[in-house]
């Protein structure tokens, strides 16, 4: 009888897979390479490497380590770069989740999460400057005593203490009223945490819109902050970088790309104004901070506390659902009461004759403020001075010549721009369509509103504060300086002015027009305007004078208007959540939308019909009849910088279901959870 004999054992080797610096436009970014005999037992998930690719070598960092048979063919990796793992374990797998849920290759989050200098290996020492005004004044001046919580400020902070002593991944949504005190909350914690030896990470919207919240951060806690912004050098940045990854610094704060900080001992997460659309990337990759944020939390035993006057429709929802966990503070601090707000028709202005963009009504309100010596706001969320130049002979509007957008005139440069691909032109003296002399801008900007308001009040000093002029990263600290000093009377800007400014001295606000926004082809066009409108309301108010706001508008019944009239949160809230129900919008629903672009129109039109066929029969074998296949239509922006863009749009619940259907390659972009 013949004996059994094992069979023979596959010869096996370490393998690892490499997101390589390469923008190879593969679907994952990753790349299998062997494991030098060497090398085995150092190398790590994390570590940065040099490998083969092509006919040259580039640094790539690794992914994950696994074995496989001896017999595959693989290029082997040819040094490691450094000696520790320059990404912790936690950014490597956040990475992972980032590229997976906005379907986009692992090498383009990498490159998002490393700044280019430490991806470059270049090994140069940094002077450090002071990274800004904000930091450095907040480091003169006198560490400033803790303020005493209120009742409800206490309660959330003790609420929040205990899930961050516990060491449990919780979601607080903290729902204040503006001026509630909400930063103070976030102050406490920080100092519980950095007591613990642990470490935070702030979000705020953008860095340039709330200098003075940074300055109190920097002020608190001196020498152990962090700001990671656009406005530091690549050099600064890499060094700041290596500052975090050491564990040098406890608190890290910045806009959306601060979420990738290498913290190693991260313990909270704090996210002010969680609902601004300024936390979504609108480039490659297209990650939502707040979303990321709720992973990173999981993943690292964190707590994540979403701050808000206006908190988005989803993330109240799922608070109101027990998904996370509501906190409230329902009042100002100090028992302030909220501004009085006056919804100006100004379709009666124009009954009148009135054809200014200020109201008769604001224009009496700023006049009062500076005989009172006090100081006004001025809103409008559209830079220029007007938003359109039309002939009045053959109505032709003048057009980007690369996008299929107005121009905007701009009077202090006297020339036509475009706000999507910044392209400029001479303010033409005729039509160039039919050669009539009869040429004008029409609508208004913030640089139209502050001419008129020179004009109004010649004594006032007025300041404006937009993307024109704000040519620095210090630009709105300055401007900001000037009105907390005294400097300025009057203040116009875009949203730059709606948030994070507390300016004790300011009675009047009025938004010039609240109807900017509210009609754009976007699901949440309603609530976006509620909260700039809530927002910009609540800069009135914060100190001990009397205070009013007015909001123009042509359409006052419209709900957004209605409930902020009234700081009715809870009641836009109720009325909007029936709208989204009813269409399958989020928080009922997901969305993906696809987008191709191709110079040439009917090769875009016909590219997109395709994907739509080939995503509906997607749908079709896999029975996920629950998913709509929406287009393909035009694109918002149909022409954008010589394309023509077309969108084809998913609609429905677990859309990832769909996803291998989705069109990808040369011309395509993905968004997920558009925003």
């Amino acid at each position: 009888m013949p004996v059994a004999t094992a069979a023979p054992e596959t010869a096996v080797r370490q393998v690892a897979q490499v997101a390589v610096d390469a923008r190879v436009g593969s679907h994952s970014g990753l790349f299998d390479y062997a494991v030098p005999d060497e090398l085995i037992g150092l190398i790590e998930v994390g570590h940065r490497v040099r490998v083969p690719f092509g006919k040259r070598s580039v640094t790539g960092f690794v992914y994950a380590l696994d074995q496989a048979p001896a017999v595959l063919e693989l290029k082997p990796i040819e040094a490691m770069i450094d000696a520790e793992p320059v990404l912790p374990a936690f950014l490597v797998e956040l990475a992972g989740f980032v590229a997976s849920h906005y379907l986009v290759p692992l090498d383009e989050v990498i490159r998002a999460i490393v700044p280019p200098r430490v991806r470059a290996v270049i090994r140069r020492t940094v002077k450090r400057r002071r990274q800004s005004r904000i930091l450095q004044k907040a480091n003169e001046v006198t560490v400033p005593a803790p303020i005493q919580l209120e009742p409800a400020q206490l309660a959330a902070r003790e609420r929040i203490s205990v899930a961050i002593a516990r060491q449990e991944s919780e979601v607080f949504l903290l729902h204040g009223v503006t001026g509630s005190g909400k930063t103070e909350v976030y102050l406490a914690l920080l100092k519980e945490v950095l007591a613990a030896e642990g470490q935070a990470l702030v979000l705020v919207p953008e860095i340039a819109l709330t200098p003075q919240t940074v300055g109190r951060f920097a002020a608190r806690f001196p020498g152990r902050l962090a700001v990671l912004h656009s406005g530091l050098t690549e050099a600064e940045r890499a060094a700041e970088w290596w500052r975090i990854r050491r564990g040098e610094a406890d608190i890290v704060i910045g806009p959306r790309a601060a979420v990738f900080a290498p913290l190693p001992r991260l313990r909270l997460i704090l996210i002010d104004e969680e609902e601004s659309s300024a936390f979504k990337q609108e480039r490659m990759p297209r990650y939502h901070a707040p979303t990321v944020a709720r992973w990173l939390a999981r993943r690292t035993r964190a707590v994540l506390v979403l701050g808000s006057a206006t908190p988005s429709v989803a993330t109240y929802s799922a608070a109101l659902a027990g998904r996370e966990h509501l906190l409230e503070l329902p009042h100002r601090a100090q028992g302030r009461p909220l501004p009085p707000v006056t919804v100006v028709d100004m379709r009666k202005e124009l009954a009148a004759e009135q054809f200014s963009p200020l109201s008769r009504e604001l224009q009496a309100a700023i006049g009062g403020s500076l005989a009172r010596q006090e100081q006004s706001i001025l809103f409008l969320n559209r830079r220029g001075l007007a938003t359109f130049v039309l002939c009045r002979d053959c109505g032709a509007v003048r057009e980007c010549p690369h996008c299929s957008v107005a121009l905007v005139y701009h009077a202090s440069l006297n020339r036509l721009q475009c706000h999507y691909c910044g392209s400029s032109e001479p303010m033409p003296r005729r039509c160039p369509a039919c050669g009539s002399r009869y040429i004008k801008s029409f609508g208004i900007g913030t640089e139209r509103v502050e001419h008129e308001v020179r004009t109004l009040f010649p004594t006032a000093r007025v300041l404006r504060l937009d993307r024109d002029v704000m040519k620095t990263a210090d630009a709105a600290d300055l401007v900001f300086d000037r009105m907390v000093s005294g400097e300025a009377d009057i203040l116009v800007g875009t949203q730059v002015v709606a948030k994070g400014l507390d300016l004790p001295r300011v009675t009047t606000v009025g938004v010039v027009n609240a109807d900017t926004g509210l009609h754009f082809p976007d699901y949440r066009s309603s609530e976006r305007t509620f909260s700039l409108l809530t927002q910009v309301a609540g800069r009135a108010g914060r100190g001990t004078g009397a205070s009013q706001v007015f909001i123009q508008t042509y359409t006052p019944d419209h709900p957004a208007i209605r409930h902020a009239r009234y700081h009715d949160y809870r009641g836009f809230y109720r009325e909007e959540l029936e709208v989204r129900r009813a269409y399958r919008f989020p928080p009922f629903g997901e969305l993906i939308v696809a987008t191709y672009g191709h110079r040439d129109e009917a090769r875009a039109e016909l590219e997109a019909k395709t994907a739509a066929e080939h995503l509906r029969a997607t749908i079709a074998l896999l029975n996920l009849g629950d998913i709509e296949v929406l287009g393909p239509s035009p694109a918002f922006v149909y022409r954008l910088k010589d394309e023509f863009r077309f969108e084809v749009t998913l609609k429905g619940n677990d859309l990832h279901r769909a996803a291998d259907g989705l069109p990808r390659g040369r011309g395509w972009s993905l968004d997920v959870d558009p925003m």
